[in-house]
C-alpha cells in the first residue's frame, strides 16, 4: 500500500516524540485470543493529531517486540533515543484501535503509517 493508504486506513494518526519505551508489556489475554502476548509500550507525547481524536497529551501506544512479529521496535528505540533532538525527535504514527473491558489501546506495526524525521537543510 501506499503511505496515502496506510494514513487513510489508520484509525488514529499522531505526531510527536516518543518519551518512553517499556519492552516485555504484557497484554490483557482477551486482546490477544486467549494467548499471553508480549508487546513493547511506548509513552507518547503528542504535537498534533492528524487524524481521529484523542484526549491529553501523551498516549500509550503498543507494537510488536520486533522478532518476527511485525514490530517497530527499532522505530520505537530510535524515536526515544532522539527524544531531546530538534531535527530528529519529531514522529508520525498511524494506530489501529482497539477496545477490551473499557479500555482503548493502540496499536502500529510495519504494516502501518509511519512518518520518521526528515531535518531541514541549515
Amino acid at each position: 500500500m501506499s503511505d496515502k493508504q496506510r494514513f487513510s486506513s489508520s484509525d488514529l494518526v499522531v505526531r510527536g516524540r516518543m518519551k518512553l519505551v517499556t519492552y516485555g508489556v504484557g497484554l490483557p489475554a482477551s486482546l490477544t485470543d486467549g494467548q499471553p502476548t508480549r508487546m513493547t509500550r511506548g509513552d507518547f507525547e503528542i504535537d498534533k493529531v492528524l487524524k481521529g481524536k484523542i484526549e491529553g497529551k501523551t498516549l500509550s501506544i503498543y507494537t510488536g517486540t520486533g522478532m518476527g512479529d511485525c514490530g517497530r521496535l527499532d522505530a520505537f528505540l530510535g524515536a526515544a533515543i532522539y527524544y531531546d533532538s530538534d531535527k530528529f525527535a519529531v514522529w508520525e504514527f498511524g494506530l489501529s484501535k482497539a477496545e477490551q473491558g473499557g479500555q482503548t489501546f493502540y496499536f502500529t506495526g510495519i504494516c502501518d503509517y509511519m512518518k520518521t524525521p526528515t531535518p531541514q537543510p541549515e
